[in-house]
Formats: structure tokens, C-alpha cells, sequence
């Protein structure tokens, strides 16, 4: 690939133009999430001499060249390392179909023992703040890393959303965009977890755009909306032609050759596919669409050069103060998430709690919607709440949709940035009908899943669920 970057100031001031206007999507790729080449030293049949050439490697390509040493595959030829896709599908012929299951949990558990820090390029594009919409279509949570630690010093302040055709569209549409100045990540092909709810591989691809064009799914407005309306800058995506030329479709509210939004692409295969580049430029024409063949690293550190010769002095390299906190709880306590349906079981239980010297915070005035309380929950429990307790009923299973929904995913989010032992979530299950299998709640999310479910029917909790309460509050008084 060449690593010329664009001559054209035109290119240039157009680009710059809609990212001083905030009115650009960035869609990130495989090529800017890039991590040490040492860390591919694990991998099999020479990969480690294959990466050692180069200073930092793709971590997809790392996380295969893992996973191929890890299932004992060797390579064909050692001078060409091992892709995902080719690794997943080498396994499917050896094992059976019935065993590619596993692979989404040996992915999973590769990524968490790398524990990989983001890279300069991931880094210098989180500092030109101006972008506040990312859409990554890698299943790592590196971007939204970088932006906490280059805007917020650390703060897990950015809002990070997953989509996958696996949900329903309820869930789905339940990640709405959070109020006040927080950034997006936006994983359009879902997030890495131990089951199969993130893209792995080109099969896995093709069935998330299938449910996206079929209706199976569908992508929540504001994302549709974003993808429709705004220019798009793909940094480093690597298209394959059929794929690449839908999302192009899928980024138009109407047919290519008719539509008047501008697409910059840089050093993904739509740069380098002599037929897909082909094809667009016979739509979209030469200034509608500027493909770029360049290293998407070098390209982002001129970007952020010229975006920051545009900048006050004052504003370039600060770290961003976190958004004003709003009156909440203080330090060390308990959030009760429930429906307004469950209001008596949940001061029910706010009651028991207390009376083991829990600190509560039981937010009544969801009785009546308002914009402000509902702003001030969401900053409270992304900032100030030190256990969330979300009730579960067969009246949570019964919404379509509620303002409970977004308590839950800024909970989530929240979890994600925490160390794995630091209990945070504890749900609770308030019917009096209830044998022990949390399974039977589809509407709660897949991170809830991944501890235990206490029972309080009508809210008084049974002895091991007040057993558990009591020592989350001892730690709570000794942290």
C-alpha cells in the first residue's frame, strides 16, 4: 500500500469542514486497532517472524495467529500468517460445524489474556474531539478505552453500544443516545463475549448484514439516522467487495448514483479493490467519494495536525473535563433499578436493605416522566453508584421498552471498565414464582447473565440473597 497521503487541500477542507461542523461518522477498521508485534510472538507456524518485521500488527490478525498456535493448526506457508477467518474456517473443516461454537469463548479469553492497550493511531484520532459518533466494526472495545483515557484521564465516560441480529429489535432500539456530550462507540458488528454474540468470522458477516437487509433486526434510529444523513470517513476497514458495496448502500437513505453525501476512505480494500472502487466512483463520481491508499495511521496523525492548527491554543492536548455531575447519590450507594409496576417490591426491599445499614437510593419520581431526574439517574449511576441493584419481574419482561432499559445499559457499560472481580451488578428477581434459572428472562441483558440472580419475592429477600447484601456491604465499608 502506498503512504502518500492526499495532495489535494480540497480533500482536505472538506473533510475538516464536517468535523468542525460535528457533522462526521467515523467508521473504524481492523487496520487502525493495531498492538504491539510482539504480542503475536505466540503465534503458530511462523507468524512471530512474519510480525516481527513491522512495529505494530492489526489485533485481528494477532488474535488469529494466537488462536491457531492455541487449536495446534500450522500454517501452509510461513511467510503468510493466519487470518480469523482463515483460522475459523481450517477449525470447521477439522472438527465439525458442531464444535465452532467454542472458538467465540477462545477469542474471548485470547483478548482478556492479551490484555492490549489502545495503539498511537486509536489514540491520536480520540484526541481530536470534535468527533463525538464512531461506528467500529471491530468487536474489541480499544476506541472507546482510548477516548476515556485521552479525553476523560481515565473516566470511563464514553457510551459504548453492540449491536447483534441475535437480539430483538426491542433490545436494540434500547441503546439510545445518552444525553449531554458523551462520545459513541457504535460496534456495528457486535462486541467480543464467550457466545456467539459478535461477528468472528465472513459467515458470521454475512448473516448480520442479512438480518439488517431482511428486517430481522434493525439498527437503532439514531444510528440509522447518523448513517443516512452524515459524511462517512472509513478509517482502515477491510471490506470485502460484496460486503463493502451494501454498506455504502446501507450509509444512503437512497439509491448511490442519486444520493449527495460525501465517503472518504482510507487504507481499507475499498482503496485498494480495483472492482469495488470501480463501482463506487461510477455512482458516487470522483468528489463524492476520495478513496486514499495510506497507512491509517500516518493518515490520522496529519488529521489531527491540521484539525489542531484550527484549535485555540489552550484547547489542543487538554484533557476534557468530565461532563458536570448532576445531585445524586453519594459514594458507596445502592441504586434500586425497577418498573414503575414493581414500586411496592422495590421499597420493599430499599426497606430491608437499610435495615442492614445499606445506603439506598430509591428515585421515586419515575412515577412521572422528566427529563432532568432521568439525566441525573443515568450520571449517577455512571459515576456516584457503588452497587446496582436491578429488580427483575415478569413486568420487565412484559415492556417493549421504558426508561428502565437505559438504567441497565448505562450499568452495563459502566461494568465493562471495571476490574473482574469488583461485584457491581446484583439482580434481583421479585416474583413469587421463581426455580432458580435466570434463563427464563430473555429482555435483561447478557452481562447480567454473567453473575448469580438473587430471589426476593415481592421484595423481601430469601436468607442467602440478604447473606450476599451484607458482605457487599462490609467491603463497600472497608473500600
Amino acid at each position: 500500500m502506498s503512504t502518500s497521503l492526499p495532495p489535494d487541500e480540497d480533500f482536505w477542507d472538506d473533510l475538516l469542514a464536517h468535523i468542525g461542523a460535528g457533522q462526521l461518522l467515523v467508521v473504524t477498521g481492523p487496520e487502525l486497532v493495531q498492538v504491539p508485534a510482539m504480542l503475536a510472538d505466540a503465534g503458530a507456524g511462523g507468524a512471530g517472524e512474519a510480525g516481527a518485521a513491522a512495529a505494530d500488527l492489526p489485533l485481528e490478525d494477532v488474535i488469529g495467529q494466537r488462536l491457531a498456535q492455541r487449536i495446534g493448526l500450522v500454517a501452509p506457508n510461513p511467510q503468510v500468517p493466519w487470518t480469523l477467518d482463515a483460522v475459523v474456517r481450517a477449525y470447521v473443516a477439522a472438527r465439525g460445524r458442531d464444535q465452532q461454537e467454542r472458538l467465540y469463548r477462545m477469542v474471548h479469553e485470547l483478548l482478556l489474556a492479551l490484555k492490549p492497550a489502545p495503539g498511537e493511531a486509536l489514540r491520536t484520532l480520540a484526541r481530536i474531539t470534535d468527533l463525538r459518533l464512531f461506528i467500529s466494526t471491530t468487536f474489541d472495545n480499544l476506541l472507546a478505552q482510548a477516548i476515556d483515557e485521552e479525553r476523560f484521564g481515565g473516566q470511563a465516560l464514553t457510551r459504548s453500544c453492540a449491536f447483534s441480529p441475535h437480539q430483538s429489535t426491542a433490545l436494540q432500539q434500547r441503546a439510545a443516545l445518552p444525553p449531554g456530550a458523551e462520545p459513541v462507540v457504535f460496534k456495528l458488528f457486535g462486541e467480543v463475549s464467550s457466545v456467539p454474540q459478535y461477528a468472528l468470522h465472513d459467515e458470521d458477516l454475512l448473516e448480520w448484514l442479512h438480518a439488517l437487509l431482511s428486517q430481522q433486526a434493525q439498527l437503532p434510529d439514531w444510528v440509522a439516522a447518523a448513517l443516512h444523513g452524515q459524511p462517512l470517513l472509513l478509517l482502515g476497514c477491510r471490506l470485502p467487495d460484496w460486503s463493502g458495496r451494501f454498506l455504502l448502500r446501507m450509509a444512503n437513505a437512497q439509491r448511490l448514483s442519486a444520493s449527495g453525501k460525501q465517503f472518504f476512505v482510507v487504507g481499507s480494500a475499498l482503496s485498494q479493490d480495483p472492482d469495488l472502487l470501480a463501482f463506487v466512483r461510477s455512482c458516487c463520481g470522483p468528489t463524492r467519494l476520495q478513496a486514499v491508499q495510506t497507512e491509517p495511521g500516518a493518515f490520522v496523525a496529519e488529521l489531527h495536525r491540521r484539525w489542531a492548527l484550527r484549535q485555540p491554543v489552550a484547547a489542543v492536548g487538554a484533557v476534557a473535563a468530565p461532563p458536570a455531575a448532576m445531585a445524586g447519590p453519594p459514594p458507596g450507594s445502592i441504586f434500586i433499578s425497577y418498573v414503575r409496576e414493581d414500586a411496592a417490591a422495590a421499597a420493599q426491599l430499599a426497606q430491608s436493605l437499610r435495615d442492614i445499614g445499606g445506603d439506598v437510593w430509591l428515585d421515586q419520581r419515575r412515577l412521572q416522566p422528566g427529563d432532568d431526574w432521568e439525566a441525573e439517574i443515568l450520571s449517577g449511576i455512571r459515576r456516584g453508584v457503588r452497587l446496582f441493584v436491578p429488580l427483575i419481574s415478569r413486568q420487565t419482561e412484559a415492556r417493549e421498552g421504558g426508561y428502565v432499559f437505559k438504567e441497565w445499559d448505562e450499568a452495563v457499560q459502566r461494568a465493562r471498565s471495571m476490574p473482574p472481580n469488583r461485584r457491581f451488578i446484583v439482580p434481583v428477581v421479585i416474583d413469587d414464582a421463581y426455580d432458580g434459572n435466570p434463563a427464563r428472562f430473555q429482555q435483561v441483558p447478557e452481562r447480567f447473565m454473567q453473575t448469580h440472580f438473587g430471589w426476593a419475592p415481592g421484595g423481601r429477600p430469601e436468607a442467602n440473597l440478604l447473606t450476599a447484601l451484607r458482605d457487599e456491604l462490609r467491603a463497600m465499608r472497608r473500600s
